[in-house]
């Protein structure tokens, strides 16, 4: 690169000094040739001599002298430049467009060239998945409630490996909804939205969005991974700043990466180090004076990695301070956080205004499919011609559409949520609560699933056999255990492995069969991986009697695994 750059300026610097000479040389010309008569002439180093040499110079090459293209076409002189066009013409037409080198050694027979091909062996496309990684994930063939079926066996098991956080996966009221939507529109809708793909409840969720959350507009995408993921490119280019958690979501690195702006990420959940890579930034574009761009700080305000919640109200702060835009995955919050609902920036005293660009997936709390984003109209209009996953897409199914608004309106409390039913009291088994999960507004049900959660996690925190609960006693329905005493990446994965399966195969009593929980599975190209955890989800839908019976059932595997 640094020699091509000096060969340019090489050949720059030899243009302008052979200009320089002809000038010179002309310049020259023309105070002779003024010279000749019988006036005195001043000497050419004066003033007047080079005003005068300057005339004539133009007289000669300006509008009628013999050097000006006009004189030179009268006198026939393009016929030259013609001819020395055909010359070069014929010249290029009579050259070989490719010439073949001779080879040093002879050229490979067909017997040859089959034998290569039988000794040649192709590389997986996918690489080789290590045996402690591979398992046969549990098949569900039916939903009861909180509790699944599981292929295979006989007895219903806990489902705590979902993030139906609201139960809404399962309303009655969101099924009957979705049924009339499907015998009205069908099931999908075949076409992205900018090409015959929008449909009237695209329009009409987007507006309850947009009314929700008390913005001015909000667009949908039809898979929720992809909405992050082309949020991010869509607003930020190569000359744009990004300032990111570094244990953010697949999405948010997947978003990052295709932007191909300049990154810079802050230890996890750090504040502190947040302002320092600001700063650090702040000084780097003010030492090579580099032009404005736009900068974005990009936090999840539950983090799916690690199940802990973002401080929105500090990080405000600081993007004020430094003139930031701010960008805040709710996709874990939405639906869960807030006095209506409305997720972490609610949670935090946040203001809509205060966030520039808000992103949810629609698969966790709403119990749909699909993702949104909400905020000023022209960042809403612009994805819509510059959002890959809004533009390429086929449109959402409209009977999810429809389950989108059946949600909105249960946390709003109206006239739909009354017909979903009654709802339940906080403490009982959950069967008998999930039928009416998702009825009755915000204010009623969010406080019995924080109830829920701050429940379950004291009772963790009392201790587990091996292992630590990340994140104590946040108000997160997420719950990530961690192995207390790691010693490598298959290893802990493995043992946790064995402590999910333990808890799926060891009956728990009462006709339940077991629980049903997770492991944290991570994509090899992802750029920050966190350790292997054990991922578990309460939801509105588990009683006190389901939450007592996953924490015996956690401690009893774990206690068989770690041998404490």
């Amino acid at each position: 690169m640094r020699r091509q750059a000096a060969q340019r300026l090489g050949v720059a610097a030899g243009l302008a000094l052979l200009a320089a000479v002809i000038f010179a040389v002309l310049l020259v010309s023309a105070h002779a040739q003024a010279s000749d008569g019988n006036e005195p002439i001043p000497t050419l180093l004066s003033f007047a001599g080079i005003a005068r040499a300057f005339r004539e110079f133009w007289a000669i090459v300006g509008p009628g002298g013999k050097l000006h293209p006009a004189y030179f076409l009268e006198h026939k002189g393009h016929l030259v430049i013609e001819a020395a066009l055909i010359v070069v013409i014929v010249y290029l037409a009579l050259q070989h467009s490719f010439k073949v080198h001779p080879r040093a050694e002879d050229p490979l027979t067909d017997k040859e060239i089959d034998q290569l091909c039988k000794e040649w062996t192709p590389e997986p496309l996918v690489p080789a998945v290590p045996e402690a990684e591979q398992f046969e994930p549990a098949v569900i063939t039916g939903v009861d409630g909180p509790y699944v079926s599981v292929q295979g066996r006989k007895e219903r098991v806990l489902q705590m490996a979902a993030s139906n956080y609201l139960g809404m996966a399962a309303d009655r009221g969101a099924k009957d909804a979705s049924v009339a939507a499907v015998d009205k529109y069908g099931v999908g809708s075949c076409g992205p939205r900018g090409f015959y793909g929008t449909i009237d409840v695209h329009l009409e969720l987007e507006e309850e969005l947009a009314r929700f959350y008390g913005t001015e507009a909000a667009i949908l995408y039809s898979y929720d991974v992809a909405t992050i993921a082309s949020i991010i490119p869509a607003v930020t280019n190569r000359k744009d700043i990004i300032v990111c958690d570094e244990f953010c979501s697949y999405a948010v690195q997947a978003g990052y990466t295709v932007s191909r702006s300049r990154l810079r990420t802050f230890k996890h959940n750090d504040v502190a180090d947040l302002e320092r890579v600001i700063q650090q930034l702040e000084a780097e574009e003010k030492a090579k004076r580099r032009p404005l761009c736009r900068k974005l700080i990009i936090v999840e305000g539950i983090y799916a990695n690690y199940g802990d919640l973002a401080p929105l109200d500090r990080i405000a702060t600081i993007k004020e301070k430094y003139k930031y835009r701010l960008m805040v995955d709710e996709s874990h919050a939405f639906g869960v956080l807030g006095a209506t609902g409305r997720g972490a920036c609610e949670h935090f005293g946040l203001k809509p205004e205060q966030v520039d660009i808000i992103a949810a997936s629609m698969s966790h709390a709403m119990g749909s499919v699909g993702g949104f984003c909400v905020g000023d109209r022209t960042i809403v209009d612009h994805q819509r011609l510059s959002g890959s996953g809004y533009c390429f897409s086929a449109s959402l199914p409209p009977y999810l559409a429809v389950a989108g608004i059946n949600f909105l309106r249960h946390l709003r409390g109206g006239a739909a949520a009354a017909a979903a039913g009654a709802g339940a009291s906080g403490g009982g088994s959950g069967q008998q609560q999930q039928q009416g999960s998702g009825s009755g507004g915000a204010g009623e049900v969010l406080p019995k699933l924080h109830t829920k959660i701050r429940a379950f996690r004291t009772d963790l925190m009392r201790g587990v056999p091996g292992l630590k609960l990340y994140g104590g006693g946040v108000l997160s329905p997420v719950l990530h255990l961690h192995v207390a005493k790691p010693t490598s990446e298959a290893a802990d994965a493995a043992a946790l492995r064995r402590v999910a399966d333990l808890m799926l195969t060891s009956g728990c009593g009462g006709g339940v069969g077991g629980v049903l929980v997770g492991v944290s599975q991570y994509a090899a190209i992802e750029q920050r991986r966190p350790p292997p955890s054990l991922v578990m989800f309460v939801t509105l839908g588990l009683g006190d009697k389901e939450l007592a019976l996953a924490a015996a059932s956690l401690r009893k595997a774990a206690k068989e695994v770690f041998k404490q």
